[in-house]
């Protein structure tokens, strides 16, 4: 198997195909146990004499195809989750491929292929298909496993105990096994039910497998991963059932973990992306198309895309694979990850002060999207999130212990409407109110209006459980000494028992931070009458209270911005009623019916359209859609400004629709 190294090297750079796999690929197990049964009746009708040979031999080589594919999964331990799946199936179809060879040999050999696709014919075990002149070619894949023999025997020595001892036990039950037919006279039905078929099929195998992703490309798979195989497309209503998948052969290696029924999906899913990094494709008739020859082509094709399933395609998804730069550890469960922007993105993902990303990935089979605010300044070409893991929290568990320098995540451009304008803090004095993770976009407001205009002020009030539980302590601290008294830190310790002595121009108050601790502090060191802009960020409740609190003190609503992380579920409404509801994004437009007992992105998401989404709470904002015709009623709003709902904005993922007609725009 590939070394932890060479598994982050595998994974640096290549889209996440976004295709769990279940604990055994039923696909993989029916394709092993309907050959199987091929097999059985096409040696039963060779031996009764049933059927001529002709008939017999291709369905005998065609069983040493279809079991090469069972083979080829287990190797990969793509037959199943579960590992006594791919070590018990992998080792049942290798007999039916190869019988002198054993399952430990095959796997070591198949790797070393993947480790050094397209090197030298004494690397790569597989180059032996491409190499010698035009005519060889056909003698070259009808005699791969002996090439493979020899490739094994030079490395023979440096294999594991138990494979060696595995391998010459094949070997010689092979050669016993052989040896007893010939010897009792029964080797012509050896020849015809084995030899000759087996042989066939190892031709086609290397014909299809190695000859045509690789015949041609000299970049090695330590070079460019994605030029080093190619996909063959056209005519894929035949290809693909005939070469099961393997006319998509670039998907499987840059995705050898997936089964081999799910290499068109991942093309679909990731098609932007492959494409982008110019990826070698050639029709079935051998001609080669550039990326914008195949999009062309496409077009003229869009059948392809009728297998995705509703709002996958690529087309109207505005995610982005980038890939992570850093991960950086914050405190004991949170993090900070900084992406790699392409060039070609970079003014996709400016952004202001406050916005948020939104990442998208597959968990369990379902997909799952959250929004994580920008937490660096808008002056810098650091493109960074931070995360805090929440029990419970699919997403925030994967990105804080599984997510590592070089993987790749989908990720849409910044988005979000809770921002401070730099231009606008010239001159002024801003309040942010944030409680653990809700410093996220308030440290890129900070930062950036600091940065920009010399007379900008900041106040930060910032509440945690504990100095070790702050997250960006220390850059808070740095940013406090930087700014020189334009930026003054209250932290708030709630299980801090004695004052903590503050640093500069930060200044620690033991306790929660709770409305009877704000109301002394304006007493004390903040004056709303003097405050521009107030930016509150955190738990529901203390963002309630403190906007409650702003209010008594006269402060103007249109002072005070509010986004929660974590909304708390609002009263259930009734029922809306029954609707037809129209909805546009991304430039297309879909119709679907509803009951109204689903939201109105639920029915928008059922009816095929790839409407934008992230916290489904109410909370971020990303769903807003303005409403054309007809009326919606919503249960929950923390992220649209009373501009926005007088306007006609309605959050999608908090509607039920109320009108017979409902028609929204998500791009208005």
């Amino acid at each position: 198997m590939l070394s932890e190294a060479e598994s982050r090297a595998v994974r640096r750079g290549v889209p996440d195909p976004g295709i769990p796999l279940p604990p055994a690929a039923t696909p993989t197990l029916t394709l092993f146990f309907g050959s199987l049964v091929v097999w059985g009746v096409a040696t039963w009708l060779a031996l009764g004499e049933h059927a001529p040979f002709w008939v017999t031999i291709p369905l005998h080589a065609l069983v040493t195809f279809t079991m090469f594919t069972v083979l080829h999964d287990a190797i990969h331990h793509a037959a199943g989750r579960m590992n006594w799946v791919n070590e018990v199936f992998g080792r049942l179809s290798v007999p039916f491929v190869a019988c002198y060879a054993s399952f430990g040999m095959f796997r070591f050999i198949h790797i070393e292929h993947h480790r050094n696709t397209n090197e030298d014919i004494d690397t790569d075990p597989d180059a032996w298909t491409t190499h010698g002149p035009w005519w060889q070619l056909p003698l070259r894949w009808l005699s791969i496993d002996g090439r493979y023999a020899v490739f094994y025997l030079r490395r023979l020595r440096t294999r594991p105990r138990g494979e060696r001892l595995e391998t010459m036990a094949t070997v010689g039950l092979t050669l016993l096994a052989f040896g007893g037919l010939i010897a009792t006279g029964h080797g012509w039905e050896l020849a015809l039910i084995y030899l000759i078929p087996q042989r066939i099929g190892v031709g086609v195998l290397a014909w299809w497998f190695d000859w045509m992703p690789h015949h041609g490309l000299t970049a090695t798979a330590r070079q460019n991963r994605f030029a080093a195989t190619r996909v063959r497309v056209g005519m894929e209503w035949l290809l693909t059932p005939v070469m099961l998948y393997q006319n998509y052969h670039l998907v499987h290696h840059l995705h050898p973990a997936i089964p081999f029924y799910r290499y068109v999906k991942a093309w679909q899913r990731n098609e932007k992306a492959y494409l982008s990094r110019d990826v070698p494709i050639m029709t079935a008739w051998g001609r080669e198309l550039t990326a914008s020859e195949y999009r062309a082509w496409r077009r003229l094709t869009a059948s392809f895309h009728s297998e995705e399933a509703p709002g996958s395609t690529a087309e109207t998804s505005e995610f982005h694979p980038l890939t992570v730069a850093e991960v950086r550890p914050l405190t004991a469960d949170s993090v900070s990850i900084s992406f790699e922007i392409p060039e070609s993105l970079r003014e996709r993902f400016r952004f202001t002060p406050g916005q948020h990303l939104t990442l998208r990935t597959t968990v369990d089979g379902a997909e799952i999207r959250r929004t994580y605010s920008l937490c660096t300044s808008a002056t810098s070409d650091l493109v960074r999130i931070a995360v805090k893991r929440i029990d419970g929290g699919a997403m925030s568990r994967h990105l804080t212990q599984e997510i590592a320098a070089g993987d790749v995540l989908e990720v849409a451009p910044p988005s979000g409407r809770f921002t401070l304008h730099p231009a606008s803090a010239k001159g002024r004095h801003h309040v942010g109110i944030a409680a653990g993770s809700g410093i996220t976009p308030i440290i890129s407001m900070l930062s950036t209006a600091l940065t920009e205009h010399e007379d900008s002020r900041f106040t930060l009030l910032y509440g945690n459980r504990t100095a070790e539980s702050t997250m960006f302590r220390d850059e808070l601290e740095m940013l406090a000494r930087q700014f020189e008294g334009r930026l003054r830190i209250v932290h708030f310790r709630s299980e801090a028992t004695d004052s903590e002595p503050g640093s500069g121009f930060e200044r620690i108050v033991c306790g929660r931070m709770d409305t009877a601790q704000l109301t002394s502090l304006f007493d004390d060191a903040v004056s709303p009458r003097e405050v521009d802009g107030w930016f509150l960020c955190g738990p529901q409740q203390l963002v309630d209270d403190t906007r409650a609190l702003l209010t008594d003190h006269a402060v103007p609503a249109e002072l005070v911005h509010v986004e929660l992380f974590h909304a708390e579920p609002a009263r259930a409404l009734d029922a809306g009623v029954a609707s037809t509801i129209t909805a546009t994004a991304g430039g297309r437009t879909s119709a679907v019916d509803t009951d109204g007992h689903e939201s109105v992105l639920e029915a928008v998401l059922r009816g095929g359209l790839d409407a934008p989404y992230a916290c489904m709470g109410g909370a971020c904002g990303t769903c807003r859609a303005k409403l054309v015709r007809g009326t919606a009623e919503m249960e929950l709003n923390y992220a649209l400004g009373a501009d926005e709902l007088a306007a006609g904005y309605v959050l999608t993922c908090q509607s039920r629709p109320t009108s017979e007609r409902v028609e929204l725009d998500y791009d208005a």
